[in-house]
């Protein structure tokens, strides 16, 4: 049911914003990007409880959580990158858009640095 709220929201945010974009195309951005914040926000608070089970079924288990924030984090800049280079070549920024895509590309590979030090460290290990 929340999905349909979003795409709702998706929806009713597009036309609008093809209808002030005729008009004030200033207009048309805040609106794609409050929709776009909201559905961000309305997506983060979905996938806060599924987190949570995951991370309680890893610690019962006995596996190292770390590894799973790091994936998380990756995710999340992915997302927010990504929402940000699309709004960026909404309002015909197309540069701006790809340095964002190259900032986000380098904090993931930043957030991975642990984890790639582990993976190291255990091939090291066997050897």
């Amino acid at each position: 049911m929340e999905l349909l709220k979003i795409l709702a929201l998706c929806f009713t945010a597009a036309m609008l914003a093809v209808l002030f974009k005729q008009y004030k195309s200033e207009y048309a951005l805040v609106i794609t990007a409050a929709a776009g914040i909201s559905v961000i926000i309305a997506v983060i608070k979905g996938m806060i409880a599924p987190i949570a089970e995951i991370k309680a079924r890893l610690d019962v288990c006995g596996v190292d959580v770390s590894c799973f924030s790091v994936a998380l984090k990756a995710l999340g800049i992915g997302y927010i990158t990504g929402f940000i280079a699309d709004a960026c070549r909404d309002s015909g920024q197309s540069t701006l858009a790809s340095k964002a895509e190259l900032a986000g590309k380098c904090a993931i590979f930043i957030v991975s640095l642990p984890l790639m030090y582990t993976v190291l460290e255990t091939a090291i290990g066997f050897m």
